[in-house]
């Protein structure tokens, strides 16, 4: 098992930029016809400029263009639009404020805990509306279902079942929202063996490149002259620049340096989150990559397709086979296509060097074979041969050490620059399409100087006390290993 300084050395590494040749997403195999969109070149300035296409990024630009009548948006990315984690992840709309809730109440008080899980359930509703919205429905396939998180465990079961009664102890208004179900139900109800019990929330699913590239469509065809996407223009500095100021400078003192040349900003927006550490060094540690696996794995006809009413999430103790030195992070994500029945079935079991990574180049073959040997055996279909692997791929989540996002400024203090525009939303935790939207709009809102406070979780900010308490570098390591 990793060492304490072997851990602290792998969460404080540069993660670098988003690596050029990224694992083939199931989610991206017909590229959207913006995926390589550009100007011919950069503007020479901008009111804003964000970095990232994913989710929070495109909530931002979003939120920005509404709410304010003349602002200039530019929105870079590294690689293709949308091919970072929202392009890569599992597709699964939902939340872990239930199972999260006791750890929550105990470190922030009832009081915070309950507002975490109101805006994560939140969230995931405005995602639904979004898609709607958009008109996207058909075409991100989007589903509105339960999901079914299944312990695997009596002990898991208990703890969770605990947190829940607290839950709804604190908060009567949250009562209903869960279903708690046993393991006779889970089996013949669902058709998923060997639990200890379970539980029903109110989730969904979706084709998450799908809608942020229609909804990233709309916005140039109804702001064309506020609003440029920059494809395949990495960021790799951002300075401040502190010369005499001029009419230029003060208006826009920030320079992007990038891989197509210089571009000025009033304010820079981070929506980068698990690379947040390369650009911004002092959040290493404070920011972890964690690198996901990804299978579409088809059943054929070996089970009937729950695709329009299901999904699921496993949940079993975390474990470390010495042999291999892998772990199990102890948490299985599964889908399945209402269309096709393929499953998009995601978790990791792997080295702790290959799982905090930024790398999403590669995809280690062990960690695909145990998803393809794990996944039958939940429904009982231990004896058959592996299901027909349709794609497989990792991607790049970001992790903080308290297990939180941050929303806010960032300060020249994280920075190491003058100046007050630079903000960041990132360490979504595995949990983005719980939180990106509301983080990325509130942020916005928060650069317009519009109030937030009273939806947006206090805990979520950059404040000095989390700064030096939470997140740091020795919570850092004692989160890693706390969950191994």
């Amino acid at each position: 098992m990793a060492s304490d300084k072997e851990i602290e050395s792998l969460v404080t590494a540069d993660p670098g930029l988003p690596r050029p040749n990224p694992t083939q997403s199931y989610w991206q195999h017909i590229p959207h016809p913006l995926a390589n969109v550009r100007s011919e070149s950069l503007p020479s300035e901008r009111d804003y400029a964000i970095i990232g296409s994913g989710i929070t990024g495109l909530s931002v630009a979003k939120t920005l263009l509404e709410n304010h009548p003349t602002a200039t948006v530019t929105v870079l990315e590294a690689r293709t639009l949308c091919s970072g984690a929202t392009g890569r992840n599992g597709g699964q709309m939902a939340a872990n404020a239930g199972e999260e809730y006791m750890h929550l109440a105990e470190v922030h008080g009832p009081e915070m805990a309950g507002k975490i899980a109101k805006f994560t359930l939140r969230n995931l509703e405005k995602m639904q509306g979004l898609v709607e919205e958009y008109d996207a429905v058909e075409t991100s396939e989007m589903q509105r279902l339960k999901k079914l998180r299944v312990f695997m465990t009596e002990s898991k079961f208990e703890d969770f079942k605990k947190s829940i009664a607290r839950l709804e102890k604190d908060h009567p208004s949250m009562k209903g929202i869960y279903t708690i179900i046993d393991g006779d139900t889970v089996l013949k109800g669902y058709g998923i063996h060997g639990a200890a019990g379970g539980a029903l929330l109110p989730a969904g699913t979706v084709w998450p490149y799908r809608l942020v590239t229609k909804v990233f469509s709309a916005l140039l065809e109804k702001y064309p002259s506020r609003l440029n996407i920059e494809t395949n223009t990495a960021v790799e500095t951002v300075e401040h620049d502190e010369k005499m100021p001029t009419p230029i400078t003060s208006v826009f003192p920030y320079i992007l340096r990038t891989s197509r040349g210089p571009m000025r900003a009033a304010s820079v927006v981070y929506c980068v989150n698990g690379y947040s550490g390369h650009l911004l060094p002092s959040l290493r540690g404070r920011i972890r990559p964690f690198k996901g696996t990804m299978t579409v794995q088809d059943p054929g006809t070996s089970l009937p397709n729950q695709g329009k009413s299901v999904s699921w999430g496993f949940h079993y103790p975390p474990t470390y086979d010495p042999d291999t030195l892998r772990h199990g992070y102890g948490l299985y994500y599964l889908g399945q296509s209402a269309k096709t029945g393929y499953f998009y079935f995601g978790g990791e079991n792997t080295r702790m060097d290959e799982a905090v990574s930024a790398d999403d180049s590669f995809i280690a073959s062990h960690s695909v074979a145990h998803l393809r040997s794990v996944l039958p055996r939940f429904f009982g279909k231990e004896n058959l041969a592996s299901w027909k692997l349709i794609s497989s791929w990792s991607g790049i989540m970001g992790f903080s050490s308290d297990g939180l996002p941050l929303v806010g400024r960032l300060s020249p203090a994280l920075t190491g620059r003058l100046g007050e525009g630079e903000w960041i939303a990132a360490a979504f935790n595995g949990y983005g399409m719980a939180n990106c939207l509301m983080c990325g709009e509130a942020l916005a809102l928060m650069i317009l100087g519009q109030k937030v406070d009273d939806w947006l979780p206090g805990a979520y900010d950059l404040s000095d006390h989390r700064l030096r308490s939470s997140l740091t570098l020795p919570e850092a390591v004692k989160a890693l290993s706390a969950k191994l």
